[in-house]
């Protein structure tokens, strides 16, 4: 996967007002995996190293390889039975193909929430160990679960956001919420920009909503450095719904922020 960390899988189009001052629109954004393994490991050979008897270990690894095959992070993903981590993780690598061993190390049951550990072998001897805790009560396989939901750990995945936008009767910031309906980003910035008021709340509007433009068309510095413009305007605005749009925005900037150092 390129770096990019917000992708637009569907966009709907329909937007509904909260009040009088803010519409949302729901996207698809691509959150990124929380084990983050090297962009050259396309290749990835699943193998268990626990001391369980039978097939239960199995069932959790050929559930990870098939969500995991699922996504675009993997070229290829398979499953190697019955090889502990003593073998030669070169020369498995080098057998298979694979450019990285992913071992299930131990799973231990407790109550509804089974706790897994896994390692990560690179050639040449390096190595990564996470743990998974995995609340079992929806599942019907607990062992098919649990692989299946560490799938979430090393690959990105899809995830619905909502996305604000302000609007007033200002004609700058209408026109911006027309080119939006169309997803024409770049002029819908170009209209925001337009806008030039001595009322604080409409320039705050039109900063905020360049902010989400810019994340749209993943330039994130950007979109930081509106926020912030947006956050100065609502913090010159001695109300209660301005002090909760300084929060909003806040907790916006740190998703920002995440996304554009993943």
């Amino acid at each position: 996967m390129v770096k990019r960390l917000l992708v637009l899988g569907s966009l709907l189009l329909v937007f509904c007002a909260l009040n009088a001052q803010q519409m949302y629109m729901q996207v698809q954004v691509l959150q990124p995996a929380e084990v983050k393994l090297p962009a050259d490991v396309r290749n990835l050979l699943l193998i268990n190293s626990t001391t369980l008897s039978g097939e239960e270990p199995l069932r959790c690894l050929f559930s990870a390889s098939n969500a995991l095959s699922m996504t675009d992070r993997f070229d290829d993903v398979a499953v190697l039975p019955d090889v502990k981590t003593n073998a030669n993780v070169d020369s498995l690598c080098e057998r298979y193909e694979s450019d990285a061993l992913l071992s299930l190390n131990a799973l231990v049951f407790a109550g509804l929430t089974a706790n897994a550990y896994w390692t990560v072998y690179y050639p040449g001897g390096r190595s990564y160990s996470f743990f998974t805790d995995t609340d079992l009560t929806e599942a019907e396989d607990v062992f098919s679960f649990v692989g299946e939901q560490m799938a979430f750990i090393l690959a990105p995945y899809w995830e619905d956001e909502d996305r604000y936008f302000y609007s007033n009767d200002n004609s700058s910031i209408q026109a911006g919420l027309a080119k939006v309906q169309s997803r024409d980003w770049e002029a819908a910035i170009d209209e925001w920009k337009k806008a030039s008021s001595n009322d604080k709340l409409t320039m705050a509007y039109a900063c905020a909503n360049i902010a989400v433009a810019y994340e749209m068309l993943d330039s994130y510095a950007e979109a930081e450095s509106w926020t912030d413009r947006a956050i100065a305007y609502f913090s010159r605005i001695n109300t209660p719904d301005a002090a909760q749009q300084v929060v909003n925005l806040r907790y916006y900037k740190t998703q920002l922020h995440f996304r554009a150092g993943n």
